[in-house]
C-alpha cells in the first residue's frame, strides 16, 4: 500500500473511503473544516494551534489528501452539491464517519466554512445538525465574501449563514470586507490569506478561554458553554490598554474592531470576560481598577449575564488586555441580511 506523509492512502485516493486517525490523541475541542475554504482555514489551524482535534470535509479527494489533517472525511461527490435534501443525504452517507470523530470525549464542535460556495454552503449546516443532535455544544464561525468575489456569491453566502444560524448554538459571522478596514496591505493576494488568519484567531481565542491557565479566579468549559449555549449571534474580541484608566481604554479598544461594526454591540446578553496583566510588571492590576468594569458595564441592559476572571501574561509589560465573548445581540440593518436579527 502506498504511502503519503505516513498515512495509508490508495484506496483513500481512489475515493473509496475516508481516513480517521485513531491513534491521534482526542480533546474535548473538535474543529472541523468543510469544503475548500474551511479546510484551507483548518489546514492554518492544525499548524498553530494545540489542544483542539481537527477535522476535513469534502466532496474533493484530492484537497483532503492535500491537507495535513489526519481525520478526513470523504463526502459522495455526486450528492454533495445543493442545498435542502441533497445536502442532507449527502451528509447522511457519511454520518457513520462524522459519529466516529465526535466520539465520547467530544464536549464542543466548531464547524468552519466560507460561504458562497458550494460545499461549505450547502453541507456545513447539515454537519452542524449531526453534532447539535448528539448534544454537544455546536458553534459555526463562516466567512462572507469580499466583494470583489461578485454579489450573486455574497447573496448565496447570506442565504447559507442564515441556515447555518438554524443549526449551531451560536454563529460567528466574519465579514471578510470589514479586513480591508484592519489591513492596510490587504489585496486580492493576500485577501485569503488573512482571511484564514483571523479565523485562526478566533479558534485559537475561543480554545485560551477553555483551557486551564494560571488564573485567580476559576473558568472552565462550563463557563463557555453557558454563555454559547443557545447564544444565538456570537463574537469573539480582545482589546489592548495602558496609562491613565488602561482598563477602560482597552475594553474599547475591543469594541473598536472592524468586524464588530454591524453588531449592537450594548445588546448583549451574555458576556465572559478575560481581563489579562502581568502580574510581575511595576503596574500590577488594582483593585480599585476593577470599578472601570463596573463603569463600562453601565452601557449595558442591566439583566446581561457576566462571568469574568482575571489572568496572567507576562509579556504584557506595563498593558491590560481584555478578551470578550459575547453572545445574543442584535445585528444591525447595515448588514446585507435582510432585517434585524435578535437572537
Amino acid at each position: 500500500m502506498k504511502k503519503k506523509d505516513n498515512y495509508a492512502t490508495s484506496e483513500f485516493e481512489l475515493g473509496i473511503m475516508s481516513t480517521l486517525d485513531k491513534n491521534q490523541q482526542r480533546t474535548i475541542i473538535r474543529a472541523i473544516g468543510i469544503g475548500a475554504g474551511g479546510i484551507n482555514a483548518v489546514n492554518l489551524m492544525y499548524q498553530n494551534i494545540d489542544g483542539v482535534t481537527f477535522a476535513v470535509l469534502d466532496s474533493d479527494h484530492q484537497q483532503l489528501i492535500d491537507s495535513p489533517v489526519r481525520n478526513r472525511v470523504l463526502l459522495r461527490p455526486n450528492a454533495a452539491h445543493g442545498q435542502g435534501e441533497k445536502a442532507r443525504h449527502a451528509v447522511e452517507e457519511s454520518k457513520a464517519e462524522i459519529d466516529a470523530f465526535l466520539d465520547d470525549d467530544t464536549r464542543m464542535v466548531i464547524i468552519i466554512g466560507s460561504m458562497g460556495g458550494y460545499t461549505g454552503t450547502d453541507v456545513a449546516p447539515e454537519v452542524a445538525r449531526i453534532a447539535r443532535e448528539k448534544g454537544l455544544l455546536t458553534v459555526g464561525i463562516v466567512t462572507i465574501p469580499f466583494i470583489f468575489e461578485g454579489s450573486q456569491k455574497i447573496l448565496k453566502a447570506l442565504k447559507g449563514a442564515e441556515e447555518m444560524r438554524k443549526h449551531v448554538d451560536a454563529l460567528f459571522i466574519i465579514d471578510n470586507q470589514c479586513l480591508t478596514e484592519i489591513y492596510n496591505d490587504l489585496d486580492q493576494s493576500n485577501a485569503f490569506t488573512k482571511s484564514n488568519e483571523t479565523l485562526t484567531t478566533a479558534v485559537r481565542s475561543l480554545y485560551c478561554l477553555i483551557t486551564p491557565i494560571d488564573r485567580r479566579v476559576c473558568m472552565d468549559f462550563n463557563d463557555v458553554n453557558y454563555t454559547l449555549r443557545k447564544g444565538g449571534n456570537a463574537f469573539i474580541v480582545s482589546g489592548f490598554g495602558s496609562g491613565e484608566r488602561r482598563v477602560t481604554k482597552a475594553l474599547e479598544n475591543a469594541l473598536e474592531s472592524p468586524l464588530l461594526k454591524d453588531c449592537e454591540s450594548f445588546s448583549f446578553k451574555k458576556i465572559l470576560m478575560i481581563i489579562y496583566y502581568n502580574r510581575d510588571s511595576e503596574s500590577p492590576l488594582l483593585m480599585e481598577e476593577m470599578n472601570q468594569i463596573q463603569e463600562f458595564m453601565e452601557n449595558f441592559d442591566h439583566e446581561v449575564d457576566v462571568i469574568w476572571a482575571p489572568a496572567h501574561d507576562s509579556t504584557l509589560k506595563d498593558q491590560i488586555k481584555v478578551t470578550i465573548l459575547a453572545t445574543g445581540f442584535n445585528m444591525s440593518n447595515s448588514l446585507p441580511m435582510g432585517p434585524k436579527h435578535e437572537s
